[in-house]
């Protein structure tokens, strides 16, 4: 795709512990609908931490054919299925076949193989996909800012549409060990920790504003990602002062006018440590935001998703703005445990 003001969504799939398409998962945000639930897996101290899970009916119905290859285990089970529902979803009105894929996923070393991941999406969501235009870029929660900017950036125009993406999840003791021992997670006793979660969200992205989904009189754009690193970030031994995020913010904003952003949709999830940089990013860049800005976090309600996150909060943002007509522009931004930052701006267009 050549260089864009934006590009636009042609359609949303999602599927998250609290809902199985971005309506009802917005719906239940709006209701402040938690799925938090105390798990089977215990702090040393006695105490369960908390788990945010897709219900395991809504997996069990899928009929599939899958190739289970020499790695596959509960948690990429999940992956598969959960990202085959949101990409179906996204991509159910679509002729168009064989179109680029790009995939957001897990910082590595946690990053799933793409095969029989990839296979597995590709197979199960014909036509529309094709293996051989696809990418995936590891960089965890900010992965889904790395992909949309890579659709603005390296898509060729002769495709319509790419679809971009992430589907994870926490439910590996592998994953989970680590988070514990560093008391990452939440209890009833560590109100400073994150609930893992998992769910899935795809995007049907195009270049053309005529191919966009028209809903209310309006279609939604996206502006290019700014996308930065944290020299501080939570592995990191140098001091953490913010100035990734808040120079995230910056790119995303570049051409905002001022006072025009009415929400940030943010990867906070309840750890404290990520507050201190949106606090920073969002002082340095204060006169894009409405006096009366509203920061929206929805891993209150369906827990951490990982490297669904960007995907995710961005469908959330779209689905808010198209519903409430004084909206017409929103921020998402993300921020991954390794230094990885991103940021854009979500907006309202008349049609």
């Amino acid at each position: 795709m050549p260089p864009n003001q934006y590009l636009y969504l042609a359609g949303m799939g999602m599927v998250t512990a609290i809902g199985g398409r971005v309506d009802t998962t917005n719906a239940a945000i709006t209701c402040a609908i938690s799925a938090y639930q105390a798990s089977e897996h215990f702090y040393q101290q006695g105490q369960p931490i908390t788990l945010a899970s897709v219900p395991n009916q809504l997996l069990e119905a899928l009929e599939l054919e899958l190739d289970e290859g020499n790695s596959y285990n509960w948690r990429h089970d999940r992956i598969t299925k959960m990202a085959i529902i949101a990409a179906r979803q996204a991509c159910q009105n679509l002729e168009q076949s064989s179109i680029p894929l790009i995939m957001g996923l897990a910082e590595v070393p946690e990053a799933p193989s793409l095969p029989p991941f990839l296979n597995n999406l590709v197979n199960n969501c014909q036509p529309w996909l094709g293996a051989h235009l696809s990418r995936s870029i590891a960089t965890g929660r900010a992965s889904g800012m790395d992909a949309v900017a890579f659709a603005f950036n390296h898509v060729p125009a002769t495709y319509p549409y790419c679809l971009v993406g992430g589907s994870d999840s926490y439910q590996d003791m592998a994953i989970l060990t680590p988070l514990m021992e560093q008391g990452r997670l939440h209890s009833s006793i560590n109100n400073n920790g994150f609930a893992p979660g998992e769910g899935a969200c795809f995007l049907l992205l195009t270049p053309h504003r005529g191919l966009a989904t028209l809903r209310n009189g309006h279609i939604i754009g996206l502006r290019p990602p700014g996308i930065s690193e944290e020299l501080g970030h939570l592995n990191s031994h140098h001091p953490y002062r913010g100035d990734g995020l808040a120079e995230a913010f910056k790119r995303a904003l570049l051409h905002q006018a001022p006072q025009s952003i009415s929400r940030i949709y943010s990867s906070l999830n309840g750890e404290n440590y990520w507050a201190k940089e949106l606090g920073v990013a969002h002082l340095r860049s204060q006169t894009a935001f409405k006096p009366d800005l509203y920061i929206a976090h929805p891993a209150d309600c369906y827990g951490d998703l990982g490297c669904a996150t960007a995907t995710s909060l961005i469908a959330l943002a779209a689905e808010h703005l198209i519903k409430t007509p004084t909206a017409h522009a929103h921020l998402v931004c993300c921020s991954s445990d390794t230094q990885r930052r991103g940021a854009l701006v979500v907006e309202k267009l008349p049609a």
